[in-house]
């Protein structure tokens, strides 16, 4: 039986469904986006740097997230204001991040079921895994989403009679078959 995930850390993951997407930065990405934002001047852009900033970042692949606005935040850009240039219209640009007490609570979450303590060297999920876990299940589609939330409700539950381990099994097994489908996946756009 598996324990140690609280009533509020399942509500708090209920409510990703109404969220927005966001991806995990590696170091080379947020090199790259400090390089790319070091040649403009946050408080005099123009539609044309702020889409040839947009573009920069696609070519790095990096999509909107709430880890690529506090990036810019750090230097001293506003991810909307560049997204609603880049696309001409008001209104429009990066989606807002999703709340960070979300994130955290999903990859607590996944933490709590996917690593147990009977055998940290077969069952142990990294901090990198975790991360990635919750990054993808953000950007699910609402109704793929619904279906993780599910999963993760049916495995958290104090009446699962499984092993750690045997969660930790089932757990990946569902998650890579949700993630791995690229129809599960909201279409995700700088332009909202």
């Amino acid at each position: 039986m598996i324990s140690g995930v609280d009533s509020s850390q399942m509500a708090m993951l209920q409510q990703s469904t109404q969220s927005s997407s966001t991806n995990s930065l590696s170091s080379s990405q947020l090199e790259t986006i400090s390089s790319v934002l070091e040649d403009y001047d946050a408080n005099n852009l123009s539609q044309s740097d702020a889409q040839s900033i947009v573009a920069a970042f696609e070519d790095a692949g990096i999509e909107p997230s709430a880890e690529l606005a506090s990036a810019m935040e750090e230097a001293g850009f506003d991810a909307r204001e560049i997204g609603d240039l880049a696309g001409g219209k008001s209104g429009g640009g990066m989606p807002p991040p999703p709340p960070a007490e979300e994130t955290d609570s999903i990859s607590s979450l996944l933490d709590t079921l996917l690593n147990t303590e009977e055998d940290e060297e077969s069952t142990s999920t990294s901090f990198d895994d975790i991360m990635d876990y919750t990054s993808r299940i953000l950007n699910l589609n609402d109704e793929s989403k619904t279906e993780v939330m599910d999963l993760l409700d049916k495995y958290s539950s104090e009446d699962a009679d499984y092993t750690a381990e045997e969660t930790n099994n089932l757990l990946k097994t569902a998650l890579s078959q949700i993630l791995s489908d690229t129809n599960n996946y909201k279409s995700v756009s700088f332009y909202g």
